[in-house]
Parts: structure tokens; C-alpha cells; sequence
């Protein structure tokens, strides 16, 4: 591809749409799927399909070409460092936006340019400062929608403008989260001066107030994780320049049945103040002021320890922290029909998250911070897990009127993820006969790999020669292994699994894992596989017979019920085209309280969906184990 004249790019400044797409996916490093596209862009999944076909048509050089994998998605591949400075240059990305997309841009700056203005804001004054013609009606949902969070409210008058209401340290809270990316390498310029006023300081005294900060954090119990450190100290040179602006702030905290000068975080706090005063200008807080910051250093602290979860230190947080931890955990036991009040390590870590967020629920605010690089949205494993936990922060909101950021759904996912991976699956051990077809020397290097990788699964181990094999009466083994030359001998044994010769002992054990694969029953456990093939005008007969919940990628969509009366798993293939299937799978099942069958369920479906080519050599006149999609 040439830049020489940059027509390919001139085409997309003509297609606002193209253009985000196109920019979407140069600024993701990894596969982005059409429905994640879609929910980017605010358009269909199909309507993404037809755009990246014209997108194909424009850049499909060696240097710039996009590339597509089932299930995975799409991605732009831009393989010459000078073509992707080209392409930077001509769009204007620059380093303080370019991991996020021009939409996100519109709305954060909508944001940070109300907060930092002295006077209500024209929408035309905002459109001309962005350069943009059209309406900013989609972005202005978002922004209210971010303001909601922190209980603010956007106000509008004619001839007048915008301006945002509510509690002063509310709107402190978001001018902070607003500034985003609190890495201290970077020095931001959000290109609007008023708001980069309010955290300006010299970058030798930043220095020195980050250095005392440090050494005062250091000396104490207390550990902030190195970005809500960075937060901390965004917060102090916020309130050092109203100081030293002589602005006199009335944060309007509420009255709240918390004693927060009873916390090691306000210790910390009044200690780093003193020691800030006596070096430093401009650090002379308020009471008030005082209190704010213990609050933030309470939502910013890293209880890792659960000796440190008190109500010695704490108080009334940790009643309303175990409260919102037991409905969480109710949500989930109820769900997934098993009970998980029994994991230990599961009660400790959730509390651990929940202390922050019960003072936060008593403030009325939703608050975390924003990672630059860290992609929550991806969903590639535990898929049902992610289903059901989706409902619970959904429901978690009515009860309490608080809403999840996605670092603390991350945070509460794994916690619950980890009840699962926590589960061990109980295995018989299996009674293996060895068919010595070329002698009992030959099968002494199975024999070695399969005691030495595989013991756990092994009762005992037999090597037999065929006529052994017919005239002994009784003997039967779970397992039966031959060369592969027996497939030209007429063998009866059953199940018996065929091993190429001349194999190395790695070889060997991937090989292997099928047979010990059964040790775990998985096709005892879980419902039969059935393949239905139906074609795409007959999915309403596919309609009667599935779920309504349901979770889903490019290639399949699978359908559960957990508390099913009849136990059923059904794969439909559904031929779109000569080289487009999709697969629809509907799962019926009792969990009951056996959690051995819920893992072996979500292992199951996310194999399914990592994997969904398995599907593709399933056979409707062959039995299906489960196995299939267990083995690599």
C-alpha cells in the first residue's frame, strides 16, 4: 500500500463510519468480534460484516490488510512501522488518546470540559472545540450516564447552557476518574487548560510530594496499589491548588454511621499532611478535606491481608460488607445450584473487596479507576460463570443502587471463578491391557510412559498376547492398547485405542490423554451429544426446544438450563453456506448441588467456544464423547 497521496485514508474521512471502524481496529492490538464491534459502534453485526468487506477491498497490501479467524473475530494487521506512523499522523492519534476511541475521546472530554468551567457550557461551543458538525446527542447519554454513577445530574438551559449539579465532592470524585490514566511517567494534556490547571505543579515539587508520600505509605500498614497511588496523589495536588487559589470548598459530605478517624487509613492520612505542611506550600486541608481523603484512601487500600478486615478498623463497614458479600453469594449458590458459603477462601477474598465498596454505597458514588491497557471485555473463559454473574451486578444494583466498574466485575468474576477452579474432579482409576502383538519387549515404552505420566489414573497394567486375551474368562479392562498395526488384525476388544509406532515419549502422553479422559466420566455424568443438522429456514423448529439464557460468540451459541427436569445436549448445525456453519447448542441439566457436574459443564462449553472447529468434525451417525472437546 502507498501513502504517496493517501487516497486509501482520504476515502474513510468521506465515511465517518469506516473511519471508526478502521480506527477501532488499529487501536486494538488483538481479534475483535462483529457483536463486540457492533456494541462499539452502535450498529448491527451484520452491518459490521458488510464494512469490513469494504474495508478488506480498500487495504489489502502485505503492508496493511485485515485478517479474520473463526470464533476470534477480525483484526487489522499493519506490518511496516512507517505505514502505522503514516496512519497516525494522518488521523492526528497521539499517545494521550490513542487506547481509546474517538467516542470515548467526545464523551471524556464533554466531561472534564463542564467540570473545570466556571459557567455554564454551550453544546455549540463544545461541537466547535471538537470539530465536529453532527449532533453529540449519543455522547450526551454518556455522559449522563457516567454522571448518574456519582449521583450528579446534567443540567440545561436555553440561551444558557450546560452544567453539572449535585454534591461538590461528588463532582471532585469525577473530575478525578476523568483524568483516567494515573501513570506517573506520563504527563497528560487533556487539551482543555482549565482542567489541566487543576492538577498543574511543577514536575521537581511532584516529585518531592511523590517521594514523602512513599516514605510516609511505606512506614505504615497500609498498601495502595502502585495506580490508586498515583490517584492519591492526583487528589492532593487537586486540593493544593484550590489552596493556593484561595478557593474555599464546602465538599457537602453526608453524615454517615461510620467512624473513620478509628481507621489506620486516617492515621496515614494526618501523618502525610503534617509531614507535607511543614516541606511544602498549599497543604493546609480542611477538616473536611481531611476526612474526603481518608475516604479515598480507604477505597484505595490493597486488603490483602484478612487479618486487616476488623471492625476494629473498619467498624460499620464490615457489617454492610458481609451483607453485600452474602447476597452476592447467595446470587450465585441460587444460579448455579450449587453452595458456595462452604469456600472458605471465597467468603475471605469477596469481603476483601466489598469493604471499599460498602463505604462507597454509604457515599451514594460508583467509583474505581480506569486501566489503560487492561481489556475487561474480554470474556474467553468461564463463560456460563460470566452469564450469571452479569445477572448478579444487575441485581446487585436494585438492591443497593450501586453499580459495578469493570476492574471490580474482574475482581468479583475471579473471586467466584475461583470457587470452580477450586473444585476437584474425582477420577476412577483404570484397569489398561497392553495387546503384545510384536512381544512383550515391544510394549516396554508404553508401559514406562504410562506409569510414569499417568499413575494417578492407573489401577493396574497388564500385557496380554491376543490368544490370552480369547481363552481368559472374566477378565475384563477398562482400556485396551495396541499398535497400529493391529487395525489390519480383526481385533474385538473393546474400547481399544490404536498407537502409531515409533512415537517419542512426548508424542506418547499427549496421545494418551484421551483414554485417561474417561477416568473422569464425563460422559456419564452429562447428558448424551446429539447432532441434529437443520437448515437455516428451520430454525423455529430449534426455537421450541431451546433456552431462553443463553451465552454466545461468532460461531455458537449455547443455550442452558441448570435445573431442568430431563437431561439433554443437543449440538444444532445450521449450514448458512458452502463455508459458513453456525452451531446452536441447548444444554438441559439438574446440577443439584453436584458441583463436580457444574465444572465439568463450564469446562465443557468454554472448550466449545474456544474451539468451536471441533464442531465442525462431529459426526451425526457416530457416538460423541465429550472427550472431543477435551483433547486438543
Amino acid at each position: 500500500m502507498s501513502f504517496e497521496s493517501t487516497d486509501e485514508l482520504r476515502i474513510l474521512a468521506d465515511e465517518p463510519r469506516l473511519q471508526s471502524l478502521f480506527l477501532l481496529l488499529f487501536r486494538h492490538e488483538g481479534y475483535f468480534t462483529s457483536m463486540r464491534l457492533a456494541e462499539e459502534l452502535g450498529v448491527t453485526s451484520r452491518t459490521i460484516k458488510s464494512d469490513i468487506l469494504l474495508l478488506k477491498q480498500i487495504f489489502h497490501t502485505e503492508d496493511i490488510f485485515i485478517a479474520s479467524k473463526p470464533s476470534k473475530g477480525y483484526k487489522l494487521e499493519v506490518t511496516d512501522k512507517g505505514t502505522e506512523n503514516k496512519i497516525k499522523q494522518f488521523f492526528q492519534i497521539f499517545p494521550s488518546i490513542s487506547s481509546e476511541s474517538e467516542f470515548d475521546h467526545r464523551v471524556r472530554y464533554v466531561i472534564r470540559r463542564l467540570l473545570s468551567a466556571d459557567e455554564p457550557v454551550k453544546m455549540e461551543d463544545i461541537q466547535a472545540e471538537l470539530s465536529v458538525s453532527f449532533s453529540l446527542n449519543h455522547e450526551m447519554q454518556e455522559v449522563k450516564k457516567m454522571l448518574a454513577k456519582y449521583d450528579l445530574h446534567l443540567k440545561s438551559r436555553p440561551h444558557y447552557g450546560m452544567y453539572i449539579e449535585g454534591a461538590l465532592f461528588k463532582k471532585i470524585m469525577v473530575t478525578v476518574r476523568m483524568y483516567r490514566y494515573f501513570d506517573k511517567s506520563i504527563n497528560n494534556d487533556f487539551g482543555i487548560t482549565a482542567y489541566n490547571q487543576l492538577f498543574s505543579c511543577d514536575e521537581l515539587e511532584k516529585t518531592a510530594i511523590r517521594g514523602t508520600f512513599y516514605e510516609t505509605i511505606i512506614h505504615s500498614r497500609i498498601v495502595f496499589s502502585d495506580i490508586n497511588a498515583e490517584r492519591f496523589i492526583i487528589y492532593l495536588l487537586y486540593f493544593r491548588n484550590q489552596v493556593l487559589q484561595e478557593r474555599s470548598l464546602q465538599l457537602s459530605l453526608p453524615t454517615i454511621d461510620f467512624d473513620y478517624r478509628a481507621t489506620d487509613e486516617h492515621g496515614l492520612v494526618v501523618e502525610l499532611i503534617q509531614k507535607l505542611k511543614i516541606k511544602f506550600v498549599g497543604f493546609d486541608f480542611s477538616d473536611e478535606v481531611v476526612q474526603f481523603l481518608t475516604y479515598i484512601a480507604i477505597f484505595s487500600t490493597d486488603l490483602y491481608r484478612f487479618v486487616d478486615c476488623s471492625k476494629e478498623n473498619y467498624n460499620t463497614l464490615v457489617s454492610l460488607a458481609e451483607e453485600i458479600r452474602n447476597f452476592i453469594l447467595k446470587g450465585v449458590s441460587q444460579y448455579l445450584q450449587i453452595d458456595i458459603f462452604d469456600d472458605y477462601t471465597c467468603l475471605k477474598d469477596l469481603l476483601k473487596i466489598m469493604i471499599p465498596i460498602s463505604l462507597k454505597i454509604k457515599l451514594g458514588v460508583s467509583d474505581s479507576i480506569d486501566l489503560r491497557y487492561k481489556d475487561f471485555k474480554n470474556e474467553g473463559t468461564q463463560s456460563l460463570i460470566r452469564y450469571y454473574s452479569s445477572l448478579i451486578y444487575q441485581n446487585f444494583f436494585s438492591t443497593y443502587g450501586y453499580s459495578f466498574s469493570e476492574r471490580e466485575k474482574q475482581l468479583i468474576f475471579s473471586t467466584i471463578s475461583g470457587v470452580i477452579n477450586r473444585i476437584s474432579l474425582s477420577h476412577r482409576k483404570l484397569r489398561l491391557a497392553i495387546i503384545a502383538i510384536d512381544g512383550r519387549l515391544a510394549t516396554q515404552p508404553l508401559k514406562f510412559n504410562l506409569q510414569h505420566y499417568f499413575s494417578e489414573f492407573i489401577e493396574r497394567i497388564e500385557t496380554k498376547v491376543l490368544y490370552e486375551l480369547e481363552t481368559l474368562e472374566n477378565q475384563k479392562f477398562d482400556y485396551y492398547l495396541c499398535s497400529d498395526y493391529g487395525k489390519k488384525l480383526n481385533i474385538t476388544c473393546e474400547p481399544i485405542f490404536y498407537i502409531e509406532e515409533e512415537m517419542d515419549e512426548f508424542a506418547y502422553t499427549d496421545s494418551l490423554k484421551h483414554i485417561f479422559f474417561q477416568a473422569y466420566d464425563y460422559d456419564k455424568k452429562l447428558p448424551d451429544i446429539l447432532l441434529k443438522n437443520i437448515s437455516s429456514v428451520d430454525k423455529k423448529a430449534f426455537n421450541k426446544v431451546t433456552t431462553e439464557t443463553f451465552i454466545q460468540n461468532e460461531a455458537v451459541q449455547v443455550h442452558f438450563d441448570l435445573n431442568a427436569k430431563e437431561e439433554e445436549f443437543t449440538i444444532f448445525r445450521v449450514v448458512e453456506s458452502v463455508d459458513e456453519k453456525k452451531y446452536y447448542i441447548n444444554i438441559k441439566t439438574q446440577i443439584a448441588g453436584e458441583k463436580q457436574k457444574l465444572k465439568m459443564l463450564v469446562n465443557i462449553i468454554d472448550r466449545i467456544m474456544a474451539a468451536p472447529l471441533k464442531l465442525d468434525t462431529v459426526n451425526s451417525e457416530q457416538t460423541i464423547s465429550y472427550s472431543h472437546f477435551l483433547i486438543d
